[in-house]
Formats: structure tokens, sequence, C-alpha cells
């Protein structure tokens, strides 16, 4: 408990703190009217078993005079408004409280996931490159609500009760010591040997339930992402087993759980009931009067029923609290470990850097983290501006971590990528702003075509004017014109109502929204048919007098009209030239010939 504590406050800002004194202040403050309500009611029974005992009490019976009441008929009545006040009083407390206690732990849970979406969307793509996308989405869509409502909400609760029954037992120790340490050991003694036997198994379900929910996650990912293949191959079973698998074991720890929470209340309620049954033996025994007997008798009955849900609630969020304390460990290691990275927010960049001479990649050594490989080794080149280069090579060569360095996506291990002499590192956001990139895979959201071109900004805020120009540049104004709602067309998730070469010209229009002096290109051509193909490398074409143009190919047809190429062989340059230059090459010739 106490680690979960620490790490809980860790994670949460020093507003938050302040936030829980004035809850734990609160929580006393309930805690002292539960105690005080149940105090009253015991005294209002002493006073119907005889009420004129308040007029024994000299100084009560002269604030009794002074107020007029004079009969017991009196006391009574008065005594029952001064009751039901309290009551209404003492709860209306406890729901604004529970009100106050809810609200902080939502806010806490939308602060959190909001928090850790950020810093996954601003970390460095080489994280990103590490980690599943199913443990991310996990850890910001049920793992920061689990924290928020299943570990934070239970540390609430069990203190919340634990101060209400300290009071309470303070209250039955000052009016009976020994009946009061009966009942401790009674349903104290219960529900520690409850949560004992209990406590290992929950722990194991728990850390169970968190596995297996990042793989539903990533099954449902990986089943619907890749439908068409898996439909084709007839691979359908395998996705809906293993999805079976993993729920099936997540509904084994969720039917634990739920079974040790139904089992707490009947437990505690038999032993409550042979534990009053004891109490009033207990006090007939030590000579209690009936009417004595009714007083001190009611206060224990009271007190027990009110102990018993607090009882319950403590158990139960205890074991609620281990069962999904494992929802801690992820959020709270990203939240430290990238915590550089929790206020770095990329705001709007007005200016680009830009381009006046050339592009320069110096002696450029790069080392994915966590491995020894170099990738790239002393890679140098130069981009002029205005001109076009292509990056040729067998795959795993280096030629997309190298694009991923000129694009800032990645900072060399040695070496330095220069824009007319300056580092990119130094200025990589308004660098990013003046390049256009084209991936392989284009990522289109279930949206328009205009909201997928101007991708990540508000409708309200697109640019007219630039997405005509972009569509024209993509030569996808025709395709554009042939549809009943033109821009407006849904093209459902990822593309699926367009064609392969409507995609890609769609991802050359997003390239081109903010009209960038460089645009690079990741084997944007690769998964076309060669007619496809020839339109949009047309259209690159009609680019190539207005914009510098970095390629990635496996086909050389793309990147045949390049001003020079550069052949990558492990990690390294082997050849550079023009395409005629390099078929001198014994590697590239092979690559021609093989009609790649």
């Amino acid at each position: 408990m106490s680690d979960i504590l620490k790490k809980l406050l860790e994670i949460l800002p020093s507003k938050d703190k302040a936030k829980l004194g004035i809850l734990a202040v609160m929580m006393l403050v309930g805690g002292f009217l539960e105690v005080f309500s149940i105090g009253i009611i015991a005294g209002f029974v002493a006073v119907v078993a005889d009420p004129g005992i308040l007029f024994d009490i000299e100084p009560l019976k002269r604030v009794l005079n002074f107020l007029g009441i004079e009969t017991s008929r009196d006391i009574l009545f008065y005594g029952a408004i001064f009751l039901i006040i309290v009551f209404l009083l003492k709860n209306a407390y406890i729901v604004f409280y529970k009100y106050v206690k809810a609200r902080f732990i939502y806010h806490r849970y939308k602060s959190i996931s909001r928090k850790l979406f950020g810093i996954y969307m601003n970390v460095p793509y080489s994280f990103h490159l590490r980690r599943n996308s199913a443990d991310l989405t996990r850890n910001v869509v049920t793992e920061a609500k689990a924290l928020a409502t299943n570990v934070m909400l239970p540390v609430l609760e069990i203190a919340t009760e634990t101060v209400m029954i300290l009071g309470v037992i303070t209250l039955l120790f000052v009016v009976e010591p020994t009946v009061t340490l009966v009942t401790i050991f009674l349903l104290g003694g219960v529900s520690a040997l409850f949560l004992k036997v209990v406590r290992g198994r929950t722990k194991k379900h728990g850390e169970r339930a968190l596995e297996e929910r990042a793989r539903i996650i990533k099954t449902v990912n990986e089943g619907v992402g890749g439908f068409k293949d898996a439909t084709v191959m007839n691979r359908q079973n395998w996705f809906t087993k293993r999805f079976e698998k993993s729920v099936d074991a997540l509904s084994r720890a969720e039917i634990f759980r739920q079974a040790v929470k139904a089992t707490v209340r009947p437990v505690i309620e038999t032993i409550a009931v042979l534990g009053v049954l004891l109490i009033a033996l207990l006090l007939l025994n030590k000579g209690y009067s009936i009417g004595a007997l009714a007083s001190v008798l009611a206060l224990f009955v009271l007190s027990i029923q009110r102990l018993l849900p607090a009882i319950n609630s403590i158990v139960g969020n205890y074991n609620s609290l281990r069962y999904h304390a494992y929802a801690l460990q992820p959020i709270y290691e990203d939240m430290t470990a990238l915590k550089e990275y929790e206020e770095k927010k990329r705001e709007f960049v007005k200016d680009k850097m830009p381009l006046k001479e050339s592009i320069e990649v110096r002696k450029v050594t790069f080392v994915y983290p966590e491995t020894k490989e170099e990738v790239l080794k002393d890679v140098s080149l130069s981009v002029k501006k205005g001109s076009a280069i292509g990056l040729v090579g067998a795959t795993g060569s280096g030629k997309t971590t190298l694009v991923d360095l000129i694009l800032g996506l990645l900072e060399p291990t040695k070496g330095e990528v220069l824009v007319d002499g300056k580092d990119i590192k130094e200025s990589v956001n308004e660098w990013q702003e003046n390049i256009g990139y084209i991936p392989q895979f284009i990522y289109l959201s279930d949206d328009s075509i205009r909201n997928n071109i101007a991708f990540g900004i508000d409708e309200e805020k697109i640019d007219e004017k630039r997405i005509k120009e972009a569509v024209k540049a993509a030569r996808l104004d025709e395709f554009v014109k042939s549809l009943p709602e033109g821009l407006s067309t849904f093209i459902g998730e990822r593309g699926i109502r367009l064609s392969g070469g409507q995609r890609q010209r769609i991802g050359i229009a997003r390239a081109l929204y903010n009209d960038p002096e460089v645009l690079v290109m990741d084997e944007a051509t690769s998964s076309l048919d060669n007619v496809t193909e020839k339109f949009v490398i047309e259209a690159i074409e009609r680019l190539k007098k207005e914009r510098t143009l970095i390629i990635i190919a496996h086909r050389l047809t793309t990147v045949k009209n390049c001003d020079t190429l550069y052949l990558i062989k492990k990690g390294k340059i082997a050849a550079q030239g023009s395409y005629e230059k390099l078929l001198e090459n014994k590697d590239f010739k092979e690559m021609t010939d093989s009609g790649k």
C-alpha cells in the first residue's frame, strides 16, 4: 500500500496534493458526523426508555427549562426534531463529500489520460519504434481509467471508512471497553483472515488481467487492420481463437474478483449477528438493567450496522486495489521515464526553415536505442536545392533510416544533418514545416478527402485555396470532380473505398498542402500496379521543377530521371551518380536486371 501511495503522489501534480489535503479534512469532518449521529441515536433510545433522565442532570435541566421544555413529552418531541435535523445535515454533507470525491477521481482520470496521450504524441519517433501500439492504447484508454476508479478511488474509500471506523471504535471504548474489544476481535479478525486467504490469488489475477487487456487490443487491431489479408488467406479462425483465449483468461480473473467481492458481505454479516447476541449476553452478565442494556445495546447495534458496510467497503476496495494495482505500474513507468515530454507541446510554427542552397548529411552514423548494430556508418551526401536524388538499395540497407534522419524524426548517433550549414536539430519544427512527406502506406482516417489532405487541422481553419492547389498538383482534380460530393466525400477507414493510386495521390496532396520546398517520398509507388505508378510518377515529375525531391524506391523506374542516385549497401554509400553511371556498378546492375 505504501508503495502505491508513493507512486500515486509522484505522478500527481503538486496542486492535486493540496486537493487531497482538502479531501482529508472533509473526510475527518464526515467521520465525526457519522460518530455523532450514532451517539445521538443511542442517547435518544436511552431518553425514550426513561425521558426523565435528562432532568436528573442539573446543568442540562436549567438549559431545558430556559428553552421551555418541561415535560417528558416535550423532550421526546424536540429530541426527535433535533435528531431529524442532525441526520439531514449529516447526510447532506456526506452526499456533498462523495460528489467532491467523485469529481476529484474522474478529473484525475481525465488529466492522467490526457497527459499520457500528450507524452506519447511528443516523445521521439524512436520510442514508438520500440513499443507496441496496443500497450500504449491500453495505457491511455483502459489503465488510466482503472488507475483512477480502481486504484485512487479505493485508496480514498479505504481512508474514509478507516477514519469512520476509528471514530466509532473510540466512542465504543469510552462507553464499554471490554465489549468493544470483543467486537474488534470478531469483525477485525474475520476480515483480516479473509484478506489473507484471497490476497495471493487476487494479486496473481490482477497481473494476468493487465496482460490480457493488452493482448485483446493487439488482437483486435491486427485482426480488423488485416481483415482483407486474413480473409484471403483464410486465417480468421486464428485471430478469433487468440481473441477468445485472452477474453477467457480475462473473464476468469474478473469472475474471481467479483466472487471475492460478493463473499465479503455475507461472511461479515454472519459474524456480526453472532457478535450482537454475544454482546447482549456480556452486558447482561455485567449486571446491566434492561433500560441501560437497551441504550448500550442500541449503541453497539447501530455501530455494528455502520461498521458492517465500512468493513465490507475496506475489504472489497483492498481486493480491488490489489487486483488493479498493476494498472499503476505501466503508467508510472512511462510518466516518470518520459517526464521531460509532459509539458512539451509542439506549437504552431509560422516560419519555415528555408532551403537556399543545400541539405548536407555529414559523416552520419546511427545506432537504434537498445541495439549495438550500426544501421548507418559514416554516411555523407549533399542535396542541392531544386535537385532530385534517389536512394536505392536492398531491403534493410538503411535507406529509410537515412530519410528519417533527414526528416528530423531521428537524431544521428554521430555526425549531423545540415540545412544551409545549420544543424536541423536546433530548429527541427521549423525544418519539418518545410518538408512534405509521402510514405509507402498513406494513413487515411474515416473522414472526407478535404480533411484527409489537411490532416490534423480543424475544419474551420482549413485553407481552401491550399487544398485546391494541392489537389491540382497531385493530379487528383479529375477524380474529385467525378465525385458527387467532391472534396466532402468520405473515403472510409484507411481509405478502403479508394484505389491504391487514389490513396497515394491524396498522400501527395497532403504532403503539398503546406507548400513545402522539400518533398520526401519513401517507397511511395512500391505497392502500385504499373499503370497507376505511371500516373503517380507523372505527378511527381511535375513537382521536380519546383521542389527538392528525395526519393526512396525499389522500383528503379521511379528514380530513373533523378539527378543523382545513391546506392546504399549495409549502411554505407556503395556508389553514386546518374542512372547510366550506376549501371556500371555490379549490385545496381543486378537490381535493374531483376526488374526492381
